[in-house]
Order: structure tokens, then sequence, then C-alpha cells
């Protein structure tokens, strides 16, 4: 199955708000082997929804629809996804029971208004949603199949893990899905990177693709999974020439890794001098799901001597960092030196200092 996903709302086209709903789904829908052919975002206006159902119709035949399924005027969704169907809206009175069960409860008195939330077309498989008063659902139609969402993040999580991820799991089943090997280098540009792929790949037919995530240049090959045994001597020839710039391989993420092996101790200690605020950045959003209950500090400039483990990094010269781990009465240090020489490169150079300090930590924990 190929697919597309279609948010609605003004505010995702006036910036407002960054449509992380679509990543979401895609992110949702590759780890099936899925393949998503385009993303659309357009306004509340009910010409562009019913040309880009159109739209998403030629390219794809699984379509995610976000947003404008709430209460107010500019909620009409499902009146266009009605209208493209040429399935009646049918009054659905658990939806309405659903409303007042959410709210009642809260204080809340429920509105006529909030009655256009419960008609869905003929037919379609109507999703709970636990976490607002919009509830999913899902239609066939036009030979494609529809899941219509509500716009919150939190409720699209809550209406894919009650009955979404269920149904595309067995939709799968029997499918050879298509799947990408990831390898994420460090030290060296986007084109050298690319220039010793496409010599370990010469005269080899396969999708290649590159991302520069800095400090990180991404290498993918994707294939079908049935490919994958005649693919396999491709791929350790790219592991080979990528051997002394890897640092992880399929999607690894070195902030989590390092707070895992973190986790058992009770407190830590962290000292950056040398990054302003880009080790912060990436440890902090990780390390508060596993260390909420410990002690731990993070300084630029003093480090905690009493605490189980402590992680340091100052700087040595422009290009170069001290950094250190010490635990248990046992310190392990080295210096780490930037491949980044020129002057406009002093960001880049911090961005590679604290992805490198990391992978040092997690060596040596």
């Amino acid at each position: 199955m190929i697919a597309s996903v279609l948010g609605i709302g003004t505010e995702l086209v006036d910036g407002q708000i960054v449509n992380k709903n679509g990543a979401w789904i895609s992110e949702k829908l590759k780890a099936l082997g899925l393949t998503t052919k385009l993303h659309l975002v357009i306004p509340d206006d009910r010409k562009l929804i019913f040309e880009s159902l159109d739209y998403c119709g030629q390219y794809s035949d699984l379509m995610f629809v976000t947003g404008g399924l709430g209460p107010t005027s500019d909620d009409f969704t499902r009146e266009v996804i009605s209208e493209w169907t040429g399935l009646s809206l049918k009054w659905d009175e658990s939806s309405w029971q659903h409303i007042k069960d959410r709210l009642e409860p809260r204080g809340y008195v429920v509105k006529d208004i909030q009655r256009q939330q419960c008609y869905f077309p003929e037919g379609a498989r109507v999703i709970k949603n636990t976490e607002g008063t919009a509830n999913a659902f899902f239609v066939e139609a036009n030979g494609k199949k529809i899941f219509v969402l509500p716009g919150p993040p939190r409720e699209i999580e809550s209406v894919w893990n009650s009955e979404i991820a269920a149904w595309l799991e067995k939709s799968v089943q029997g499918m050879d899905p298509y799947i990408t090997r990831h390898w994420d280098t460090i030290g060296m540009g986007e084109s050298d990177v690319a220039t010793l792929v496409e010599q370990a790949l010469a005269n080899v037919n396969v999708e290649k693709g590159y991302r520069v995530h800095l400090p990180y240049v991404e290498v993918k090959l994707s294939f079908f999974k049935s490919q994958e045994e005649k693919m396999r001597i491709h791929v350790e020839r790219v592991t080979e020439a990528l051997r002394g710039i890897t640092v992880t391989r399929d999607q690894q993420d070195v902030p989590l890794m390092l707070s895992l092996a973190l986790k058992n101790y009770s407190s830590l200690s962290i000292q950056d001098s040398a990054t302003g605020q880009f080790l912060m950045n990436r440890l902090m959003p990780v390390m508060r799901d596993f260390m909420t209950e410990k002690v731990w500090s993070y300084s630029n400039h003093a480090i905690d001597e009493n605490a189980d483990v402590r992680l340091m990094m100052m700087p040595k010269d422009e290009h170069s960092v001290f950094v250190s781990v010490e635990r248990g009465g046992k310190k392990v240090s080295d210096i780490i030196v930037a491949p980044y020489k020129a002057m406009p490169m002093r960001e880049r150079r911090a961005q590679y200092f604290a992805e490198a300090a990391m992978i040092f930590w997690l060596r040596h924990l």
C-alpha cells in the first residue's frame, strides 16, 4: 500500500503550528514497511480540501486526513469527505454520548454546536478518541482506504493505538515491505560520504539517499524485503566503506543510548564548558525520562564530586576538547579533535564535540 497524509488547518499553512502529524504518521508507516508518497498541508477551504483528496487519491491507496473534526464553523472536513466519497452523513448516537461523558463530569455544558461532531459518512467505522471529543473514522470509497483523524497529536496517537495500528499490522501481512538500512556518519562532509558510497555501489541498482542532520551525514539504502539476501553483500560493502566514520546504525540514537546506560546510577553530574547549549539540548529531552527520580546536575563550570558518575568536557583550544568519565574511583580521559578547521565552522565544531563526547562517555560507562 502507498500512503499519503493530508493535513487540514489554516493554522498549519499560516505557520502558527508545525505539522508534526505528517512526520509521526509516516514514521509509523515506515516501521511497517509502507511507503508514504506525499504530505500535503492546506487551509480550511472546502474547494481545496476536495481537490486535495483527488490529488492524494492519484498517488496513494491509503489516505490519512488530519484536522477539521471539531465543533466550530471552520471544521467541515467530514462534510467534504462525505461529498468526495458520495456517502451521506449519518448521526452516530454513541459519539454524542462520548462527548457528554467526556465533558459533563468536568462541569462543561454540552452545546448543540457539538452535534456536528457526531455525523459520519454512511458505513464508516467510528474510532473512539479517548483524548478528545472528536471521534475519528475509517471509510472505504473510490477504491481508497481513508482514515480521518482529529488534529491534536495526542488525539491522533490515541486513535492510532486503539485501532489503527492493529488494522495496519493485519493489512501488511503477506506484503513485501520496503525496508531501509541506515548509517549515521560523523566527521566527513556529505559529498565525501556520498563518494565513498557511490564507489562501493558502482553499477548496483538500489535506491540511495543522503541526509545531513549536523553533525551527522546519514546514508540510506532502501529495497524490498524479498531482496534482502541479494542486497546483503552490498550492505556489507557500504558498511566497510563507512567503517571509520560510522557512529550508529539503523536509527540508533546516541543520547537515548547514553541515558539508558546511566539510568541505573543514583546520581550524575555533567560539566560542559565547550558546547554552549548543544549538549544540553541533545540530552535533556531523553534524560528527563530516566533521571527524574535521580540526583543529577548539569553545569558549564562545576562538577559534583560526590556523584556516582561524573562526565566532563572542557575546551583545550579552538579545535579540541578534553573529555573524561569518572565512576567507581576510576577515570578515563581523552582529547577530541574536531575535523572542521575553518573559522566559520565554530558552531559545527560545537555540535561535533557534543556528539563525540556522548559517544566517548557511552563507550566507557
